[in-house]
């Protein structure tokens, strides 16, 4: 087994490197902090162009195909630059509108093009929504017997988090269920 990177993950990280070393992430992230996500959001829409949400999302589904290692290439690379936003609950909550039906194939569209942000609570990660104020949707998995996925109607008050850019808050019980079942 090799597990080097070929040619063209190395080049999508380099481009996604080059993207983001061009913008304005410290001001993005200090913006983001204070509360105002207008030049995260512009920078999220630029990210969304490389095509991330698609990443783990079928075929199927108009997207990329299910590629993890395309997915650890773009998120090493968020992650170095310090890019503000919740970009892993976005590409969770569109790999999970995938998967359903009819409800959530409006948001799942949003996701991939970028022109939503999402925000994810699952079980055993704590009970709050990181990002709340500035995402979108509001989305919670909850364990039970069936398990569900709902969109939250809202969430409770905002609380910041060790990092200024990262705020949470608590889901607002209720909601619209998507799915239910394994």
């Amino acid at each position: 087994m090799r597990f080097l990177l070929d040619a063209e993950q190395r080049e999508f990280g380099r481009t996604l490197d080059a993207l983001l070393g061009a913008a304005d992430v410290p001001a993005a992230a200090r913006a983001w902090a204070a509360g105002d996500p207008g030049p995260g959001r512009a920078l999220w829409r630029r990210v969304a162009g490389t095509g991330l949400f698609t990443l783990a999302v079928p075929e199927e589904s108009d997207a990329a195909g299910v590629c993890p290692v395309e997915l650890a290439v773009a998120f090493e690379q968020l992650g170095r630059h310090a890019v503000p936003g919740p970009y892993a609950e976005s590409v969770a909550a569109a790999s999970l509108c995938a998967g359903l039906v009819d409800a959530g194939k409006g948001l799942l569209g949003e996701l991939l093009a970028g022109d939503a942000l999402a925000t994810l609570k699952v079980p055993g990660a704590g009970p709050h929504l990181l990002d709340a104020d500035t995402a979108d949707a509001l989305l919670v998995v909850e364990n039970g017997d069936p398990w569900t996925l709902r969109a939250a109607p809202g969430h409770g008050p905002v609380r910041p988090g060790l990092d200024a850019a990262r705020r949470y808050a608590e889901p607002l019980p209720g909601g619209e269920c998507l799915a239910a079942g394994p």
